[in-house]
């Protein structure tokens, strides 16, 4: 529709461009005949709707315009009347183009950018027309209610029996957590289970002479298999007793061993950050050996109860100026500062001094005996 409307408008400004090059234009002004195509136009525009009175319109302006055109021929040369009269040609011609592509224009309907239609039936389907919100989730609760007594009235005739992958997996979650939970590798059970199985003086049963003195050993492949399963059957008993417990709410129990499992894995980086992990045996003599050295150089260096106050950075240069083999970090003997600020923290709670060190590092009635040092 806007394509034809601008069809109509470049022939307008056409016939008004011809015209403007023509010998009869003067001045540049727009002539009678050129400011009626345009006020014809907007006359177009405001009579949309009546077709009848574009019609009349464009005989009126005709009928107009050769009246003009032979009156000014009656006043000029016979070139002129000649240019005239195709001038009102090629006019009439401009005009029909002009009012087809106006009347094609024009649309009896008016356009609407939203829709009309509506659907005949409003119904629901099962012809409850009173369905809202509160029916939908009483049937919910009611369906969900329902389920569980099924899963109840299943674990009451058979404990054992799973009817999903749900059910599975809530098992297995069960055990990780517990697992978990217990201490990994360092739980209460393996120590029993292990001693029960193995004997500490054969070589296939030396890793369980370090776990029975507090150390920790790497499990044989087998004796890992062998907890799994221990721990799996422990986590089926779990859900099926939290089940039980739970009237048979299996999702609940589910989302519950996921936290579980959650909880368990925080707990047990911890453990691994504050060091409660137990260590082996090789870890245990080189801290033993560790303690020894610092104590032979606390003797030697370092006094206490005669006032003043050390940094521990000042602790640790002179513990490293002491052991010519700390002097420099290497792989033959690996310690870092970490290491030695933790003796020393541990060396002052058994030397009696009541004074701990403070969070900028400095240690009070504690000095470093500089007559004593190397030179």
């Amino acid at each position: 529709m806007s394509s034809l409307k601008e069809i109509s408008l470049i022939c307008l400004a056409t016939l008004c461009v011809s015209d403007a090059f023509s010998p009869m234009h003067s001045q540049g002004k727009l002539r009678k005949s050129e400011k009626t195509q345009i006020s014809r136009y907007l006359q177009l525009d405001s009579l949309k709707d009546d077709s009848d009175c574009i019609e009349c319109l464009y005989e009126r302006e005709d009928c107009d315009m050769d009246h003009n055109i032979l009156h000014k021929t009656g006043n000029n040369d016979e070139g002129d009347s000649k240019l005239s009269l195709d001038k009102l040609q090629r006019r009439k011609f401009l005009s029909r183009v002009a009012s087809v592509a106006t009347l094609a224009s024009l649309s009896p309907i008016t356009a609407n950018a939203y829709e009309r239609s509506y659907p005949v039936n409003l119904d629901f389907a099962n012809g409850d027309s009173s369905r809202n919100l509160e029916t939908i989730r009483e049937e919910r609760i009611s369906a969900q209610k329902s389920l569980a007594k099924q899963t109840k009235s299943d674990l009451v005739s058979d404990p054992f029996a799973f009817k999903d992958g749900k059910d599975v997996a809530a098992s297995a979650v069960w055990g990780g957590a517990l697992w978990l939970l217990s201490g990994s590798r360092s739980n209460p059970l393996v120590r029993p289970i292990a001693n029960a199985l193995y004997d500490p003086n054969t070589n296939k049963g030396a890793w369980l002479k370090d776990r029975n003195d507090g150390l920790f050993a790497p499990f044989p492949a087998a004796f890992s298999i062998l907890m799994t399963v221990v721990f799996l059957i422990l986590g089926v008993l779990t859900d099926r007793s939290l089940l039980l417990l739970s009237e048979g709410d299996s999702s609940a129990i589910l989302q519950l061993a996921g936290v579980s499992l959650i909880g368990g894995a925080s707990l047990e980086l911890g453990r691994i950050a504050s060091g409660e992990k137990m260590i082996t045996r090789d870890d245990a003599e080189r801290d033993m050996k560790l303690e020894q050295e610092f104590e032979e150089f606390a003797q030697k260096r370092l006094k206490v109860g005669e006032g003043g106050s050390v940094h521990r950075s000042e602790v640790i240069s002179a513990f490293r100026r002491f052991y010519a083999k700390y002097r420099v970090e290497n792989d033959q003997f690996p310690l870092n500062d970490l290491e030695i600020e933790r003796l020393l923290r541990n060396w002052n709670k058994k030397s009696c001094n009541q004074e701990s060190m403070s969070s900028a590092g400095f240690v009070k009635n504690l000095v470093i005996n500089s007559q004593a040092e190397i030179r």
